[in-house]
């Protein structure tokens, strides 16, 4: 499910579990989360040096960034605006042109960016600028409309339509095979997950060996 969701750049999250990264990857938390990155590049304002310093360090210098480049972004104020001026003082002449080209186009700037990006950070950026290609980069912004997780992870919680799997965890598939109040502990467990759906609910076909029958 997550990597149909990754592919086809779709926002999800697990409020219940904000904690877990592989169910919210799209935080924003810290300031250097490739979220913010993509925020400070493609906001809706000018580039200050603070800006600069967070979407600039993660490209690949060599034909992009001029010798000494970002240690003179790091020095300099955060709040001074960045001009093309000082673009071109920082970038090479091809980059500093084309980056300037495509300014006035989110979409086309975020293409300029990730096509620099550096080989080692590709998979940090690669969800989150599909989700900002597909969809704006204010889908950055806005809670995902997609919840993700195990009925563990989300009980109190509600949405309109849930997609339910009957697959189990091995301590879940060893309880299923019980019969008595192990067994019946994991359907109970099922009943909470179907009972997630205000409207519409999926049954979905299992996916491994270990599977409650529905």
């Amino acid at each position: 499910m997550i990597a149909v969701l990754r592919q086809q750049g779709i926002p999800f999250h697990n409020q219940y579990r904000k904690s877990h990264g592989y169910w919210n990857p799209l935080r924003r938390g810290r300031n250097g989360s490739s979220v913010n990155r993509i925020l400070s590049l493609v906001g809706d304002h000018p580039w200050t040096h603070r800006d600069l310093k967070l979407w600039a360090e993660w490209l690949a210098p060599k034909g992009t960034l001029r010798p000494g480049a970002m240690t003179r972004i790091g020095e300099a104020d955060d709040s001074l605006p960045v001009t093309a001026e000082r673009l071109h003082e920082l970038f090479e002449c091809s980059a500093a042109e084309s980056l300037l080209a495509a300014s006035s186009d989110s979409r086309q700037l975020l293409k300029w960016w990730s096509r620099r990006i550096a080989p080692a950070l590709h998979g940090r950026v690669r969800f989150p600028l599909a989700v900002a290609l597909a969809r704006g980069p204010s889908a950055l912004e806005e809670p995902p409309r997609v919840t993700v997780g195990t009925i563990h992870s989300v009980k109190g919680g509600e949405a309109d339509v849930v997609f339910l799997f009957p697959d189990l965890s091995p301590a879940g598939d060893a309880a299923y095979l019980r019969h008595g109040p192990q067994r019946d502990s994991v359907l109970r467990l099922f009943y909470v997950g179907m009972t997630r759906a205000r409207h519409t609910l999926y049954v979905c076909q299992r996916e491994s060996s270990m599977a409650a029958v529905i």
